[in-house]
């Protein structure tokens, strides 16, 4: 004779893992938006100093590497956000599920921007306009 669980399962854990990638799911599809973004501003910047580098010929070097960041930057949050979804599956997998703190991939990108942002302004500033 086998004794059967007086308590029902309990569906509670089941769910919030599923809560969990979901949440990891829409995570990673705005860090794809983000990064897309990233990369067309940076290529739209190039498309644009093309056409006035040849009046304002001093500021074809910074442009440039601008628009080298923003793509680099797009790209490499890209890589990161899939790596970081990838982690988030296997934590998942596991049957003992934990919150694992770590670095906020989009402060991290927010803030590479504005110092790159502060110090192209900062040239931008320190070239003189004739």
């Amino acid at each position: 004779m086998t004794m059967q669980n007086p308590y029902p399962p309990n569906p509670q854990p089941e769910l919030a893992r599923e809560r969990n990638r979901i949440a990891a799911d829409r995570s990673l599809l705005s860090f794809i938006r983000s990064s897309v973004t990233l990369i067309s501003i940076g290529v739209g910047i190039n498309q644009v100093s093309s056409i006035f580098v040849p009046i304002v010929s001093y500021l074809g070097y910074w442009i440039y590497l601008l628009s080298v960041l923003m793509v680099g930057v797009g790209v490499i949050t890209l890589v990161f956000a899939a790596h970081d979804y990838r982690g988030e599956l296997k934590r998942l997998q596991q049957p003992e599920y934990y919150f694992t703190p770590r670095w906020s991939l989009g402060g991290v990108t927010g803030w590479i921007i504005l110092v790159a942002g502060l110090l192209t302004l900062l040239r931008l500033l320190r070239t003189p306009v004739y």
